[in-house]
């Protein structure tokens, strides 16, 4: 009986006048929607526009959820009821297809519907007026604007920057073969570890950190930890910064003040540039700060290259005499540092058109890293000898070197700026998770508590820079105690993660790809531990033998201290 009616109402001209199901709904409702589940994502895009809206929002006129007819006033009965059932208005039909939508089983269809009404937000009737959760979800999809290529020079971007400085003195450390070796392994291990936070978030897209990372191998101790450990890792990142301002104003004005205070210049400096809560167009930034570093580093380079006063002074492999295992140990955590840039790499997947080309971004990125890694520390090293400085343009001569390092400030400068604006907006955020408004107000409380967390954050920083004045120690620290982790370690405990089906067996020992891709995880996690361990070793042992031009809070002059 009520199949027939269906098709009996569905072909009248008028659709007002509908008997309801059995159920007490609409049949043609009810019809519509089977047929719904079964139509294809793109004929349902313009119904799911439609009833997504609020029926109050709509004109007189608008298109039912098939789209193919017109209501009236969103209080006019579109079903007439049986004696004793009562009339349903517009609006109450738009909740009952709402209701029945949800509960088929067309899960793929809705959620394309959802992607496509997003980019399509601009088709919206007029008068609509998208609600909260389909203004969010447009403004999801705003965002997502880079192209793999542009994907790939941010990343660039953000890995060469002050870690480049101290390869050649690393060669110096180890010799051309120990040394090329472990900036290519490194790299490649890099490239791996970067491959699986892709993996990460194909399988997990609303994991945005490295924090949400570790929730999901830890739980809520995982996130809690995962947020100290990047916050200590930009703030000593911010304290590296403030070094290198130092070394870069003692070499502009030949040591014209106490490099305390070129610090605490640097840190004020670098607090005013970064109090504005947010900034545009980021990766523009980025990518004048990575032009500004290697342009300072290729004209330091042919500098040497001319003057080629270490000419001979080198070693395929360093004698013991010449080296020892902690300043090994500190060489090694160096290179780790300069392949730093997995923390950004969830970010930047988010603001890709197309999240699954993320591999040639990263092959680009690891393909021009590691050519320009070891050309610019075996050209350096391979001319300023043994005798080579960290950071690697102390090594050129003098004109040259204030040249080089008034190119270099945008990197100085900016790169900390961004370190401690990520920093501050993740405590800012957590501070007023309970009350999110606060952080778009001009308040005494909004700006008072951002300025206060900014200003706590230098001041730590500026006391690290002080604590660890000597360059190269500095970064070997940053390396080993977070650069191993974030570069190699934490990557590996994702994959892991990912892969666990409850027991070993059913998790690794499948076939002999999934049990050599988990012997080649743990083994970097070894390898990330040991490096910790024995950097963190060679550092505490550099920085205890500093002699009295290197002590804490000292103002000698640190633009000559290696």
């Amino acid at each position: 009986m009520w199949p027939n009616q269906q098709n009996t109402l569905r072909d009248r001209a008028d659709p007002k006048m509908v008997p309801p199901s059995p159920d007490g709904s609409s049949g043609v409702w009810s019809g519509r929607n089977e047929r719904l589940a079964r139509r294809p994502s793109s004929n349902y895009t313009l119904s799911s526009q439609v009833v997504a809206s609020e029926p109050s929002t709509r004109t007189p006129s608008q298109l039912d959820s098939v789209g193919q007819r017109e209501f009236t006033q969103h209080n006019t009965p579109v079903s007439t009821a049986p004696s004793g059932s009562t009339k349903k208005t517009a609006g109450e039909s738009i909740n009952s297809v709402r209701a029945s939508a949800s509960s088929t089983d067309s899960t793929d269809i809705e959620q394309n519907a959802a992607h496509r009404e997003a980019a399509s937000a601009s088709s919206v009737p007029d008068g609509a007026t998208l609600k909260e959760g389909e203004k969010q979800s447009v403004d999801g999809e705003a965002h997502k604007k880079m192209h793999w290529f542009q994907a790939g020079a941010v990343m660039i971007a953000e890995t060469v920057s002050l870690g480049i400085l101290s390869l050649p003195h690393a060669l110096a450390t180890v010799g051309y073969v120990a040394g090329i070796i472990l900036i290519i392994v490194i790299g490649l291990l890099a490239t791996y570890t970067g491959y699986v936070v892709y993996q990460l978030k194909l399988k997990h897209p609303d994991v945005k950190s490295f924090a949400h990372g570790l929730e999901l191998c830890f739980g809520k101790a995982g996130l809690w930890v995962g947020k100290v450990l990047q916050t200590l890792l930009l703030i000593f990142i911010m304290g590296a910064h403030i070094n290198i301002f130092s070394i870069m104003m003692n070499t502009l004005t030949n040591h014209g003040l106490c490099t305390v205070v070129f610090m605490a210049v640097g840190a004020v400096l670098s607090f005013i540039v970064s109090m504005p809560r947010s900034w545009k167009a980021n990766s523009t930034v980025s990518i004048a700060s990575c032009v500004s570093i290697a342009t300072a580093t290729m004209i330091a380079m042919v500098a040497i290259g001319i003057e080629k006063k270490g000419l001979g002074n080198t070693f395929a492999v360093i004698p013991a005499e010449l080296t020892s295992f902690s300043r090994g140990a500190m060489a090694v955590s160096n290179i780790v540092l300069a392949y730093n840039s997995q923390i950004a790499f969830p970010s930047i997947i988010d603001e890709m058109k197309e999240p699954r080309d993320f591999p040639k971004a990263l092959a680009m990125l690891q393909c021009a890293t590691i050519t320009f890694y070891v050309i610019v520390a075996v050209v350096i090293y391979h001319f300023a000898g043994q005798a080579v400085a960290a950071p690697a343009i102390g090594s050129a001569p003098l004109l040259v070197r204030k040249i080089a390092y008034g190119i270099a400030t945008p990197t100085i400068i900016v790169a900390g700026v961004i370190a401690a604006l990520v920093a501050a907006k993740q405590i800012y955020g957590d501070a007023w998770h309970k009350h999110p408004k606060v952080q778009t107000e001009r308040s005494w409380r909004a700006l008072g508590s951002w300025f206060g967390i900014l200003a706590t954050l230098w001041v730590v920083a500026f006391a690290i820079a002080e604590a660890i004045p000597v360059f190269s120690q500095l970064l070997a620290v940053i390396g080993a105690l977070f650069g191993t982790w974030f570069a190699l370690g934490f990557c590996s405990m994702f994959w892991l993660q990912m892969n666990w089906k409850g027991s070993v067996k059913e998790s690794y020992r499948v076939h002999w790809k999934k049990a050599s891709l988990a012997c080649l995880n743990v083994a970097i996690i070894l390898i990330s531990a040991a490096i910790c361990v024995m950097g963190m070793y060679g550092s505490i042992k550099a920085i205890a033998e500093n002699g009295s031009t290197r002590r804490p809070f000292s103002c000698a002059n640190n633009a000559g201290v290696e």
